[in-house]
């Protein structure tokens, strides 16, 4: 069947011809170049192509003066084109509506036959496909072409969306795992390793540590220092606690992942693994502090931070955030000269001041408490300080080398072993340092007796043994001064149904 012949410009117009009668092929070459005129005709069931006289032409980058063309060839007409690509169509066939197989073909072939400098040729053969892509491809084509842009759009909008909410994520899961980690070092502060008895046991061998020798010290300087604090010293108590974290809405408690063994994971922080799903323990942020008997009771004083650790957490207010909620797992109370843990209550916590009362089941004999003051002090009064700075490290400097070489032939050290096993023994006993009352307002007391964290909640006396103050912070940027709650709030709280 004798068809339409299509001829496809890669570099300028060609015309088209849809009979198979001999005819004559005008080209348009460049601007202004002179108009060649090619013969093309109907020949044993083929078109045949002929240059005119003076003209030359190539077919499939060889040059010709006559050529039987077949479908696909590539035409160059002149020195410097056009060119173009050969098609033989059916007749029903649009001539113009190309499938994308068609159109990179042609590129190709434009590719293989041009004799342009590759850098020209790769340039338009670009150009070429882009374009022929818009205008000469299929509607269907062309639409599905537009469909499948506006989905790509879509799923990379999704995809951004995506990231965005990965990135949110992942940076609230590293502030969430530094917050454990900060929270886990604080706690492993407050608990010990068997590095730190060896520590101790050396720096018994460098100072003065024991509370005999302080207190000889102290009576060197005051006999009547030394009384208060002998009559003080088994009202001064020792607090140490553990809390947890609980989901809100799953109610589960924060827990170790433990292994195979039975021993927690371990992150790549260093630090132990925890879940609400976790199969261990709960997770424990261990605390200490110090608390005083008021006499006439089984009343124990301390401040609200001692039994509310978590209060003014910034750690911890993350974890609030995220739907944990903080919960007292455990807390307990030794006395001086006595091996049993006094469970304890929550009495009652003002919101006026840092203060707290805890009940204990009962008191041993021959302890008779501590008595508020009825007056404030004044600048200039010396007061007494009583309580367990550093928590079990001073208890255990207390306790001498040959008691810490004994924890460290029994392995690691349990933050409630250590303790109850101090008691046993009667190495429960507070430290005492003298300072000077430096001012005195309504809120807070100011004075400069020597104290570290784990002294909060201690009582500060008077030379007549009857509390002034509760401590409650140290301000180590004022030359070691430390901040005290004024009796007269503690009696205020008292006074409350």
């Amino acid at each position: 069947m004798r068809g339409a012949v299509t001829f496809l410009i890669h570099d300028y117009m060609i015309a088209t011809v849809n009979q198979d009668r001999n005819f004559q092929l005008s080209t348009e070459p460049m601007a202004d170049e002179t108009i060649a005129l090619v013969g093309l005709s109907w020949s044993d069931g083929t078109y045949m192509l002929e240059a005119p006289e003076g003209q030359t032409i190539w077919v499939n980058g060889r040059k010709v003066q006559k050529a039987e063309l077949r479908h696909g060839d590539m035409i160059e007409f002149g020195e410097k084109g056009p060119m173009s690509r050969y098609r033989l169509c059916s007749t029903n066939r649009s001539l113009f509506r190309w499938t994308i197989g068609d159109v990179i073909g042609d590129s190709l072939a434009y590719m293989r036959s041009s004799r342009k400098p590759v850098g020209s040729r790769a340039s338009r053969a670009v150009l070429d496909v882009l374009r022929r892509c818009a205008i000469e491809t299929t509607l269907l084509f062309r639409i599905s072409v537009i469909l499948s842009l506006l989905a790509l759009s879509g799923v990379g909008y999704l995809q951004y969306q995506s990231s965005q909410y990965l990135k949110v994520r992942l940076a609230e899961e590293t502030m969430r795992v530094e917050g454990v980690i900060a929270t886990i070092a604080q706690t492993q502060q407050t608990s010990l390793k068997g590095d730190d008895l060896r520590l101790l046991r050396e720096e018994l061998n460098l100072q003065l540590t024991t509370n005999t020798e302080r207190l000889a010290e102290l009576e060197r300087r005051s006999g009547a220092a030394v009384h208060v604090i002998a009559r003080s010293l088994r009202s001064v108590a020792f607090i140490q606690g553990g809390y947890g974290l609980r989901q809100a809405t799953t109610n589960k408690l924060l827990r170790y992942i433990a292994g195979p063994e039975g021993k927690p994971l371990i992150t790549a922080f260093g630090q132990p693994m925890l879940s609400p799903d976790g199969n261990g323990d709960p997770f424990e942020f261990q605390f200490s502090g110090t608390g005083f008997l008021l006499t006439g009771g089984k009343s124990i004083v301390t401040n609200r931070h001692v039994v509310q650790p978590w209060e003014n957490n910034e750690v911890m207010k993350n974890f609030v955030a995220r739907g944990y909620t903080p919960e007292m797992l455990k807390m307990v109370v030794y006395l001086p000269n006595s091996d049993v843990a006094y469970d304890t209550l929550i009495d009652r916590i003002s919101d006026q001041a840092d203060l707290a009362i805890l009940q204990i089941s009962s008191v041993p004999e021959g302890i008779m408490g501590l008595s508020i003051a009825n007056e404030q002090p004044e600048a200039g009064d010396e007061v007494i300080l009583m309580g367990y700075p550093t928590g079990l490290r001073s208890l255990l400097a207390q306790a001498g080398a040959e008691f810490i070489k004994s924890l460290e032939k029994e392995g690691e050290p349990s933050f409630w072993s250590v303790a109850a096993r101090l008691a046993s023994l009667g190495k429960i006993q507070p430290l005492a340092s003298r300072g000077i009352v430096g001012h005195v307002a309504p809120e807070s007391i100011v004075y400069d007796a020597e104290t570290t964290h784990g002294g909060s909640g201690g009582p500060v006396l008077d030379y007549k043994g009857h509390v002034v103050a509760i401590n409650t912070a140290i301000l180590p940027e004022f030359g070691g001064s430390n901040l005290g709650v004024p009796a007269a709030k503690l009696r205020k709280l008292l006074e409350q149904e």
